[in-house]
């Protein structure tokens, strides 16, 4: 009988197992799950609830008929197909016709704090011990839990310190040389800027240290032991400190794996296993999924390039790999699918266009459709999957949550394409967390049309052609950040442009953030106005240039704080104060709460014959530099 054996305690691993035995019922599946030790599986805190949340149910696979067995220690030997483990029931040989391997991705502690009592990798291997200092310190009082790295697990990080009472403390830091994991990250650095604020606003002391690099931080030691402060040099030479009672890092995301030590197994060049399509790996007969491996990913050239699996795409990895090894035999070879097996397009395409009568296939001429299939047989091979990973962010923190799907700047511009970009915003909520109240005085709360308070939404497209290449979504509601990314993935995965998107019709609270969005974008595209980041608005007057800074906003919400020199006219009294205080010849940029006003009132002026119209993209929303205050 054909055996398949999965290594593995999480939630991707149980379905995997699950799967492969609803679709192959006549098959032996086991599943072997490493021996709980000190990850938190027995912990009543907030992080040993997580790990366990995360681990698969064994009422699910004793329900599917799936075999489990517990192992202390595991090992592979390839040449007899065998897994070797031993547990407090003694040591088994599990032979396999096929293995499949849950490794994941984990946080590398810098050399200098490793060891210490107060420091801990999140995710980690010692929940138990995490949860059990963040308790003690809380009962003694004040503790200020330091959360290091910028990221979905930062965010959860943050979540779960505030759960167990400590006050978090959020060291935002930049990717590491090297640190695959940050550079699948889709997330833009204004957008991660306005995450960080929106945290600061619930309770969350936050700490640029993006110019750090993480290789250099350092600590100062405690009386009792462990560390009380992390210590670094800034950009400017400056002296920085952050202290803590205990310290949680999240990245950079390494591999950290003793499959790695198998022959077959290697990285590819984002530091993660390397496997094929199918993901499979240079052993025979064993596969590898979870976040710890490299995943084929379209490039914004339109590509096939490698990148960091992220936990949102491992169900999909998941399925695609159960479906791989229900359509082969115990040797690999493939055979008819299995029932319920999804198709896989690439192959089918392939199939049709191999068809005699192909030239019926609407777009492909009879004489190219012979070399179009050879040409799509050869890049496929013999891996009959590709996976579609669009390389999707989620991350929820307290009060702030962060999605994104597809292509980010840095991606863009590592690729050499020319991109443009929008960002729309509603107003960040007053009056306590949960409450979606815009400011009674904001002069954008008539803009945003009753859309959820404290959202913002970058989008992203290829100036040639308008092609959408990534979403980006920033806000108080993490359901409707999940609505807004699934509704760009399908707009990404059908080719969609920005004009298209503007005028779909898409439902709900995401689709109109998502279609409001892409009207700005659009409209920037065709140049009927031009967007300007606060960063390129500094740099321009820093080099001479000329503005007539016209903030739309209320007068009070101006005398708190405004960009330097910015001129106030509240944008209800534009019309009748537009001809005697604003300057015909000289480049205005338009300043609003979050930027919607503003580009309302660049079509305005535009149409009244204005030229050299630039919006704050984001508006103050997104005003990271000083400000003047009247």
């Amino acid at each position: 009988m054909r055996r398949i054996v999965v290594i593995g305690s999480g939630v991707g691993a149980g379905k995997l197992a699950a799967r492969v035995k609803r679709l192959l019922p006549g098959c032996e599946v086991n599943m072997i799950m490493p021996e709980a030790g000190g990850d938190g599986a027995e912990g009543s805190g907030p992080f040993s609830a997580c790990l366990t949340g995360r681990r698969t149910s064994r009422v699910l696979l004793a329900a599917r008929e799936v075999g489990v067995l517990d192992a202390a220690e595991l090992s592979v030997d390839l040449d007899a197909n065998t897994v070797i483990t031993s547990s407090t029931r003694g040591r088994l040989a599990v032979r396999y016709d096929q293995l499949a391997m849950e490794i994941d991705a984990t946080p590398r502690i810098p050399r200098a704090l490793r060891g210490a009592p107060n420091v801990f990798a999140w995710p980690c291997a010692d929940a138990t011990g995490l949860d059990g200092l963040l308790a003690e310190r809380v009962a003694a009082g004040a503790c200020r839990a330091v959360v290091v790295g910028q990221g979905a697990e930062a965010l959860e990080a943050l979540r779960l310190v505030r759960v167990a009472g400590a006050t978090p403390v959020w060291v935002r830091t930049r990717a590491a040389a090297g640190d695959a994991a940050n550079a699948a990250n889709a997330v833009d650095a204004d957008m991660w800027r306005h995450a960080a604020r929106m945290a600061r606003r619930n309770g969350v002391e936050t700490v640029n240290w993006t110019g750090v690099a993480m290789e250099r931080m350092g600590a100062l030691p405690a009386e009792g032991g462990g560390f009380a402060a992390l210590v670094a040099v800034g950009t400017d030479g400056s002296d920085l400190r952050v202290e803590g009672d205990l310290f949680i890092w999240t990245a950079p995301m390494v591999v950290q794996n003793p499959a790695l030590t198998l022959d077959g197994i290697s990285l590819d060049d984002t530091g993660r296993i390397d496997v094929d399509g199918c993901l499979r790996t240079g052993a025979p007969g064993v596969y590898v999924f979870g976040t710890g491996i490299g995943v084929e990913r379209m490039a914004p050239d339109g590509s096939v390039e490698r990148a960091a699996a992220v936990p949102a795409e491992v169900p999909g990895l998941v399925r695609a790999l159960a479906d791989h090894l229900a359509s082969i035999d115990g040797s690999g070879a493939s055979v008819a699918p299995a029932r319920g097996v999804a198709a896989c397009p690439a192959g089918d395409l392939a199939a049709e266009l191999a068809r005699s009568d192909a030239s019926a296939i609407e777009g492909v001429p009879a004489d190219q459709a012979a070399e179009l299939a050879a040409d799509l047989a050869a890049a496929l091979g013999d891996c009959p999957c590709r996976l579609p990973a669009l390389g999707i962010v989620h991350g929820e923190g307290p009060g702030v949550t962060v999605s994104a799907v597809g292509l980010g700047s840095a991606a863009c511009a590592k690729a050499g394409v020319e991109t443009e970009f929008s960002v729309y915003a509603t107003p960040a909520a007053h009056g306590g967390a949960g409450q979606n109240v815009p400011a009674a005085d904001d002069d954008d709360a008539a803009a945003w049309g009753g859309l959820p308070a404290g959202h913002a939404v970058k989008l992203l497209a290829a100036r040639s052609g308008g092609a959408l290449l990534g979403a980006q979504v920033v806000g108080r509601d993490a359901e409707l950040c999940a609505a807004v990314v699934s509704a760009a993935s399908l707009a990404l995965r059908a080719g969609m442009r920005v004009a298209d998107l503007a005028q779909a019709e898409l439902p709900g609270a995401a689709g109109e953030l998502l279609r409001r969005a892409a009207a700005v974008l659009a409209n920037k595209l065709a140049g009927r106005y031009f967007g300007i980041t606060s960063d390129e608005f500094i740099a321009s007057r820093e080099a001479g240039a000329e503005f007539f800074t016209l903030d739309l906003r209320s007068a009070p919400d101006w005398r708190a704080g405004h960009v330097p020199d910015a001129y106030n006219i509240p944008h209800t009294q534009l019309r009748k104060r537009l001809q005697d205080e604003v300057p015909r010849f000289t480049p205005i940029v338009l300043v609003a709460a979050t930027s919607d006003a503003a580009w309302s009132v660049a079509c305005m002026l535009g149409g009244l014959g204005a030229t050299d119209l630039y919006v704050l993209d984001g508006g103050m929303a997104f005003w990271p530099h000083a400000l003047e205050k009247a």
